[in-house]
């Protein structure tokens, strides 16, 4: 086998989504013929909440590297919080220490935290070829416009940052990869001068971690199951791009509300984890639309990340799951593919051109609710009716599982050792490359 460093400040324990992907990688990439080492942080140094039970999740064979990061007590005083920055020496010592030591025949590194980047730079000097993977791009421009009290704290310095770093990370990489097309977009829109190639790898879905919740369940606090309620939920974040779909989701709502009181009494409308905002700021988008529309009594909304754990137990314990798509015919959502291993009725409102659609129109796994440049108001017909129908009793969807392998985790996995086998037998990097260092 081949071996791939796989750099990931955030890992399990932690159920951020870098750290859930870094471990989607590591699980399946030895299939494919490239055994991962993970160099990521010792737990304790983590600022967000972590969840021990994820470690149930890792292979036992996993070779994982935990370092040390420079205290954050320490680093606050600066404004430095990022585990990335924190991490960024010890992660080079020992990312230098291993290359010197044994043979790496690539670099993963996933961003954010994007300080990290950083660490291919390094990569490339010692002789290995390394890949940049995007979560999300680094240079946003839609925050600017934005009013400065709801732009990201830091975020003028984090622009900054990437202007400086970004372009000489991105010029030297083997290969970028990102989460969909329209990250790289982005990315390329900001270097076109650059060549380099780059292969969408969407995060695709994990039977084995909802098998695991079977057998474990837990409690989640956010509704009792079991309480005479029909609930519907919507896990993840809801961004201001999304103020339409959501109101055309409302619109539907209150016209179940005029035409069957009934039925929708029965309704319990969950959103959860809505916004990143610190405990004590309200940043909400949904409870103001829904009272606009007049349906607040019936939508709760919880604005504090939940863990992913938690986040796949919700759904496992509604009747319907929603997942809402921004204006942006390029967005896609990540969190489709456990929406539909869920195995629950589904109905997603997204923009006709985002790849949701395509998928679930492949996949036979729920309702699609698609619109144009004319926006998604008349989005709300659709929602009425699946939301009567799903508090009326409605079997979970006809899923043609041959079709959803493709979205599979290991499929992504495959993918991406796809690249590493290119980019490990490019003529740059020679074969004696590690042991000139």
């Amino acid at each position: 086998m081949k071996r791939v460093l796989i750099i990931a400040a955030d890992f399990a324990p932690s159920s951020l989504p870098p750290a859930l992907r870094a471990r989607f990688f590591a699980r399946e990439l030895p299939a494919f013929g490239w055994e991962p080492i993970v160099l990521t942080v010792d737990p304790s140094c983590y600022s967000a909440p972590v969840d021990h039970e994820m470690r149930a999740l890792l292979p036992e064979s996993l070779d994982v590297i935990r370092t040390a990061a420079l205290a954050e007590r320490l680093t606050r005083r600066l404004g430095i919080g990022d585990i990335g920055l924190r991490s960024l020496w010890h992660h080079w010592r020992t990312m230098r220490d291993l290359v010197r030591r044994e043979r790496i025949d690539a670099v993963l590194i996933s961003v954010p935290p994007y300080a990290s980047m950083l660490l291919g730079r390094a990569a490339h000097r010692l002789g290995v070829p390394y890949v940049i993977d995007y979560i999300d791009p680094w240079r946003t421009a839609p925050y600017w416009r934005l009013p400065p009290d709801r732009r990201p704290p830091k975020w003028p310095l984090a622009y900054a940052l990437a202007r400086l770093i970004e372009p000489g990370v991105v010029r030297r990489a083997a290969h970028l990869t990102a989460v969909s097309a329209g990250t790289l977009d982005l990315v390329r829109a900001h270097y076109p001068s650059i060549d380099v190639e780059t292969t969408e790898i969407p995060y695709g879905g994990d039977a084995a971690d909802f098998a695991y919740l079977r057998a474990h369940p837990r409690r989640h606090g956010v509704f009792d199951p079991g309480d005479g309620f029909v609930h519907v939920s919507y896990v993840g974040a809801c961004i201001p791009a999304m103020a339409d779909t959501l109101r055309a989701v409302f619109e539907g709502l209150r016209r179940l509300k005029d035409d069957a009181p009934n039925v929708a009494s029965r309704l319990r409308l969950h959103f959860v984890g809505t916004t990143y905002a610190p405990g004590g700021v309200d940043r909400s988008v949904v409870m103001p639309l829904a009272r606009a529309a007049a349906v607040d009594g019936l939508v709760d909304e919880r604005q504090a990340r939940v863990s992913y754990l938690d986040a796949l137990q919700i759904m496992l314990d509604s009747a319907g799951l929603l997942v809402v798509g921004s204006d942006a015919p390029h967005y896609t959502a990540s969190k489709i593919f456990p929406c539909i291993l869920a195995r629950r009725p589904l109905l997603a409102v997204f923009h006709e051109e985002s790849s949701v659609v395509a998928i679930l129109r492949e996949t036979s796994a729920g309702t699609v609710a698609s619109f144009g440049a004319a926006g998604p108001q008349h989005a709300a017909p659709v929602v009425r009716d699946w939301l009567a129908t799903v508090t009326n009793g409605t079997p979970p969807p006809a899923t043609h599982w041959d079709r959803f392998e493709q979205y599979t985790t290991r499929a992504m996995a495959q993918r991406l050792a796809r690249v590493f086998d290119r980019i490990s037998r490019a003529p740059a990097v020679a074969a004696g490359a590690h042991a000139a260092v």
